[in-house]
């Protein structure tokens, strides 16, 4: 019988008027993190502003440098200055926050361009030493074209996905990357469900964790044995309704969420209309319920139109305080001890 099997890896080398949702200011720094309870630094994670889209670095506390997706491509056909806009934000975030080192990681989740599409500048403009990606779709240009890039620049290709779970890698005292994969890739996904493909990867530094999840759907969720409660969850497929499951945040019962998607009618999200509303309720009951804030979503139970305006569509919905939206929130900086928590930098 099959079982899910989790490859336990230790980095070594590793648009119609838009409605602008409320901003909500950002508290005033605080004092530093106290040092971690494993007597390291503090792990960091960057959420960039990317759109509708997802580019999130994280600095683990040896130094080492890990990029999960790599925000939408300049180019996107039909997109125009929306993700040329995007995807700046991405290489100059990265530009600031890397200081001229190259990535130890790039893990690409699945080959969406939303995901996908700023690889190859990546690659090629800040360097890389290992990108890991599912393996499928290899014939599409932009696959390719990533690829290619990350070989000129040195980095080692590898496959992670039901077939190519164990890759010996040197071991860490602190710090453990997970690649969580299911036994067999789910129906969706041999059918042509590119979302469902998605490889998740979970980063653990004492008692803090992040779970990212891609876009992976339900039916991949219900697959993904992820060994354990979770700190901090990226919300998966940018808040849609076809993802993060009630069963699924039930068993992972994460503390604090971070949603990756653009603002309402702003480029792509035209025709996505992300985050639902359904999925704000699902996660907010799970983090003890709604505090001050509140998130623009909308309404789970309402087709999205591409190109209509459907303001009475979008909603105000009470939301934990525990949730951050790049839409609403921009670039989410947030830092953890390791002691189970994560702040706000």
């Amino acid at each position: 019988m099959l079982r899910s099997v989790f490859v336990s890896l230790v980095l070594v080398a590793c648009g119609g008027a838009a409605v602008e949702p409320p901003v909500v200011p950002k508290p005033p720094p605080g004092p530093p993190p106290p040092p971690a309870e494993c007597g390291g630094p503090p792990m960091r994670v960057h959420f960039y502003d990317a759109g509708q889209a997802l580019a999130a670095l994280v600095l683990l506390p040896d130094g080492r440098r890990v990029l999960v997706d790599a925000g939408e491509s300049a180019g996107r056909k039909g997109c125009g200055d929306r993700c040329e806009a995007w995807h700046e934000r991405v290489m100059s975030g990265l530009g600031r926050d890397l200081g001229g080192k190259p990535l130890d990681l790039v893990w690409i989740t699945h080959p969406h361009s939303d995901h996908l599409g700023g690889a190859p500048d990546v690659a090629a403009k800040i360097g890389a030493k290992r990108y890991v990606d599912n393996g499928r779709d290899l014939e599409k240009p932009a696959v390719k074209a990533a690829r290619d890039a990350a070989t000129t620049a040195g980095a080692q290709v590898q496959v992670v996905d039901p077939e190519h779970r164990d890759v010996p890698l040197p071991g860490s005292r602190d710090v453990k990357l997970t690649a969580v994969v299911p036994s067999a890739w789910p129906s969706e996904c041999t059918s042509g469900d590119v979302n469902a493909c998605s490889i998740a990867l979970r980063i653990d530094y004492c008692r803090s964790s992040i779970l990212f999840t891609g876009d992976a759907p339900a039916a991949e969720e219900e697959k993904l044995d992820v060994h354990g409660e979770v700190t901090l969850l990226q919300v998966g497929h940018h808040g849609s309704r076809t993802s993060t499951a009630q069963a699924f945040v039930d068993r992972i019962k994460p503390k604090y969420a971070v949603i990756s998607a653009a603002r309402p009618h702003e480029g792509t999200n035209d025709g996505y209309c992300h985050p639902r509303t359904i999925v704000l309720e699902t996660l907010t009951r799970a983090l003890g319920g709604p505090g001050r804030a509140t998130l623009r979503a909308f309404d789970g139970a309402v087709k999205c139109e591409a190109g209509a305006e459907q303001p009475e569509h979008w909603l105000d919905v009470k939301v934990s305080d525990r949730i951050w939206a790049t839409a609403r929130d921009g670039e989410v900086r947030l830092v953890t001890s390791g002691d189970g928590s994560f702040a706000r930098e």
